[in-house]
């Protein structure tokens, strides 16, 4: 059975070669072309590239420039020496500094605000200082009471000394800058200061 199946292939290659067999006495048919186009008018096929595929776009999210707000007392002569702001008074005229810290290598950026007559201080928003990485970056700290107070040293209320970092506050209207808070710091009036009478 096997030999009969080689027997039938082996009939079918001969007579298959012999068809389309071409040599030198018979001649092979040569495939025509249609009337009117040459190889040299032939359409080109030309690669068409792919559509790109619209992705969607890529929101950096927006930096805010910072403004820091914060308030100063002058602490009673009976807080004196004790870690509380039980009685104070709004103390005017005291300078606070906010340094931000860069790059490593960079100068620090330092900014100065004078409180009002309620104590209230205000760092408006600068160019050089964004929300991205204030908290971090930035510390205020107490720089210097009025000449005129009896409030003369200051106190490591909620960090006036070693630096307050930066709070953020929601306001209740929104403001075109990121708004933060600090403190409330305090001076308190020297021993001196109290004793007299």
């Amino acid at each position: 059975m096997t030999l009969s199946k080689i027997l039938v292939s082996l009939m079918l290659l001969i007579l298959l070669t012999n068809t389309f067999s071409c040599d030198a006495d018979t001649q092979c048919p040569v495939p025509k072309k249609p009337n009117g186009v040459s190889a040299d008018s032939a359409p080109v096929l030309v690669p068409v590239p792919p559509t790109p595929v619209k992705s969607s776009p890529i929101h950096l999210p927006l930096r805010k420039l910072v403004a820091v707000q914060g308030y100063v007392s002058c602490k009673s002569c009976a807080d004196a020496g004790h870690n509380a702001i039980m009685r104070g008074l709004p103390l005017a005229g005291a300078t606070v500094k906010m340094i931000c810290h860069g790059k490593p290598g960079d100068n620090a950026l330092v900014l100065f605000a004078v409180t009002d007559k309620k104590g209230y201080f205000f760092i408006p928003p600068t160019k050089k200082v964004s929300d991205h990485g204030a908290r971090q970056r930035c510390k205020v700290y107490l720089h210097s009471p009025p000449a005129h107070s009896k409030c003369q040293h200051s106190t490591h209320i909620h960090g006036g000394l070693s630096g307050a970092y930066l709070r953020l506050t929601v306001p209740p209207k929104p403001l075109p800058f990121a708004l933060f808070t600090v403190g409330p710091f305090a001076y308190e009036p020297l021993p001196s200061a109290c004793h007299k009478v």
